[in-house]
């Protein structure tokens, strides 16, 4: 048998060997979502305006819809195993799976944010009514809320006794 052939033959074996591999582990189904996610994420990227400020009033579910190409409803079955159950109250680009929104990935750090801050990244969307100081601009609002889902309204997690919000009141 020519070398040429040798190669291929062993490529083909290595084929075979990696399917069984994957058929005996359940990976099949793994990579397929981890496929479905990235395919949704390239959707959202090619769509996505990162870290371009946009106006408060066009931050609506249909201008998420449109810039991102995202549905009105996330499937549970593209996220990560975190994030389900689906808790009561969602915010809204991450219940429509629009993740690029908020997030920059990177390969290095995949859950990037597209501003240096939280802070700066909520402000996009959630004015305060007073005017940003020093002070506010430094908070982390993740803290106490979540950025993605809470059983408790105003995305506020279970962890936190404070009555009110540190930054205020918002528009």
């Amino acid at each position: 048998m020519e070398k040429k052939h040798i190669k291929i033959v062993v490529a083909i074996g290595l084929l075979v060997l990696v399917i069984i591999f994957l058929a005996v582990n359940n990976a099949g189904e793994k990579f397929a979502r981890l496929g479905t996610v990235g395919a949704n994420i390239a959707t959202n990227l090619a769509h996505a305006s990162h870290g371009d400020p946009r106006p408060l009033e066009e931050m609506t579910v249909e201008h998420i819809k449109e810039t991102t190409g995202s549905t009105n409803k996330v499937d549970t079955k593209e996220l990560p195993k975190a994030f389900v159950p689906l808790k009561e109250h969602l915010h809204p680009p991450f219940g429509m799976g629009a993740c690029n929104v908020c997030h920059a990935p990177k390969r290095s750090k995949p859950a990037a944010i597209v501003t240096r801050t939280v802070a700066q990244l909520c402000y996009k969307c959630h004015e305060p009514v007073e005017e940003i100081d020093a002070r506010m601009a430094a908070l982390d609002c993740n803290k106490c809320h979540s950025p993605h889902h809470a059983d408790r309204e105003k995305l506020v997690r279970e962890k936190v006794t404070e009555e009110e919000c540190p930054v205020g009141e918002f528009q």
